[in-house]
């Protein structure tokens, strides 16, 4: 059981890291620094946009972001890219 979280985990990763590539923007992997699997506010800071919607981003409000975590910003639009430019 493990090892299908494990292989799902990394399987997001993947993907989440493609789709912030393709789009300029950082990637998990890229994020995190430290390499243990999730995205601290510390860690975010080197991307604006998520920066600014991690508290948003953190559904379990344990002041990190795992892989799903930093995948669903892709599907939900991010404040900071929402706003229109006047």
């Amino acid at each position: 059981m493990m090892k299908k979280h494990t292989l799902t985990a990394l399987a997001l990763m993947a993907a989440s890291g493609l789709a912030w590539a393709a789009g300029g923007a950082a990637s998990f992997q890229e994020l995190d620094t430290n390499r243990d699997g999730q995205i601290t506010l510390d860690e975010a800071k080197k991307s604006p946009d998520l920066k600014a919607n991690f508290t948003q981003a953190d559904a379990n409000k344990d002041g990190k972001l795992d892989a799903a975590e930093f995948s669903a910003l892709e599907v939900k639009p991010m404040e900071s890219s929402s706003q229109e430019i006047k």
